[in-house]
């Protein structure tokens, strides 16, 4: 190599030395990378509280408006004629000093018009590539009468309000309690609870995308409940009109309750409805998962199912029952006018029969049926593969037998006389008509 060449080389390499050290030294002179920088881990926190009270007219109307891209928000009512707004910022940043200068910093505001309050606090554009956000968290108490909105990225709690009530949060969960107005909720990732919720006469909508629903001690005019994925409980919900739920992936369980009209749909999970009056129809539609209902008092049935099996304890009116692959079991029926299928699964029917005509049918399974010894019917029953049996006398008017060349059996005729038409049909199974004891 030759002596001109090395010297270029050495000369480069001592002026990126220089540069090195220049660079350390300019680092340590100002305190390492600026606040901002895209390499810099802010993992070190520092919170600051502050406060301030505003006064209102409690004579009128007040509603309050929080929007919140990074924090919590409690909103509480009482018997107060101020609003008491207590704040807690929190900063992340690299070093203790840093976080402790950049909490005084962080900006929101409180505007106020009459009675009319805006709390804000909105995230400064940053380059810092890291999880830790600045957050502002609001701690509010208002007047009891308030009209409360609430948008937020964080935690949601309102309790003891008496106003309509509008919930929304990307990240976070919806909690409630003892709230007399209109109430909306809605989340894409977080639980919803609500409870003591009196809509007097308004309508309550909750929306979830990922995260549990419960409710307790509800009152209201319609309720709306949709939800992607998560379990939707339900305790003593009463509403003067209908109820509408949509579940994707999630149990649903009603316990003690009324509506005008209970529609439900579930494409995975259970449904399980106790003690609950539908003054008209009940109507619920599930892809995969059982269908339990415990006495559940309606005007009509109509329940659907792809897979899972469909039992029902205490019925009365129109039941209308189709299951592509699932038993039916049905006890302790009364005057219930039957339309049940099933492709695949047994049938299980105890009870009294109203004025029909009854329809009855099995693609693979078998039919079993128990009825009052008095009961009147016109009968036709059949199966492809499987045997006929009463245990009531059938006064039989067209019978036909499996023969050799055929493993067909139907019997029509009459029970007790005649009475309301009940048809039973199997492909693969046998049909049974018991007495009931």
């Amino acid at each position: 190599m030759k002596r001109p060449v090395v010297i270029v080389l050495l000369t480069i390499a001592l002026t990126l030395v220089c540069l090195g050290i220049g660079a350390v030294v300019f680092f340590v002179a100002n305190g390492g990378f600026p606040t901002n920088n895209p390499f810099d881990v802010r993992n070190i926190s520092s919170s600051l509280e502050e406060s301030k009270t505003l006064n209102v007219d409690v004579e009128k109307s007040i509603t309050l408006d929080v929007s919140d891209d990074a924090g919590d928000v409690t909103v509480t009512g009482a018997d107060v004629e101020t609003v008491q707004v207590q704040v807690i910022k929190t900063a992340y940043d690299s070093t203790q000093a840093r976080a402790d200068g950049e909490v005084k910093g962080i900006q929101y505001t409180i505007t106020q018009n009459g009675n009319a309050i805006t709390i804000k606090y909105s995230l400064p554009k940053s380059m810092n590539f890291n999880n830790q956000i600045n957050t502002v968290d609001f701690i509010v108490t208002v007047p009891s009468e308030t009209q409360v909105t609430i948008d937020t990225n964080g935690d949601v709690t309102v309790s003891d309000i008496k106003g309509n009530t509008d919930l929304t949060t990307d990240f976070g969960s919806l909690n409630v309690e003892n709230i007399e107005g209109s109430l909306s909720m809605d989340t894409n990732n977080g639980d919803i609870q609500a409870k003591y919720v009196n809509a007097s006469g308004k309508d309550i909508k909750v929306d979830s995308s990922f995260g549990d629903v419960t409710m307790e001690q509800i009152a209201c005019h319609d309720l709306t409940v949709t939800a992607s994925n998560g379990q939707l409980s339900f305790t003593n919900v009463r509403a003067t009109s209908e109820i509408y739920t949509k579940s994707s992936f999630g149990d649903v369980t009603y316990e003690n309750g009324s509506s005008t009209s209970l529609q439900l749909e579930s494409s995975n999970g259970k449904i399980k409805i106790t003690k609950f009056d539908v003054k008209q129809g009940l109507e619920i539609k599930n892809s995969f998962g059982d269908i339990r209902l415990t006495d559940v008092t309606a005007d009509s049935y109509d329940l659907s199912d792809n897979n899972g099996d469909l039992t029902i304890d205490g019925v009365s009116g129109k039941l209308k029952a189709h299951i592509e692959f699932g038993d039916i079991e049905i006890v302790n029926a009364s005057s219930v006018i039957l339309d049940l299928d099933t492709n695949n699964g047994s049938i299980e029917f105890n009870g009294s029969l109203g004025e029909g005509p009854h329809t009855v049918k099995s693609e693979f399974g078998s039919v079993n049926l128990t009825l009052p010894a008095d009961i009147k019917l016109n009968v036709d029953l059949s199966t492809e593969f499987g045997k006929i049996k009463s245990d009531m006398p059938i006064t039989v008017t067209v019978t036909e037998t499996s023969g050799s060349n055929s493993n067909h059996d139907q019997i029509v005729g009459t029970i007790n006389g005649g009475g309301d038409q009940l048809t039973v049909d199997t492909n693969n199974g046998s049909v049974t008509i018991h007495v009931s004891k």
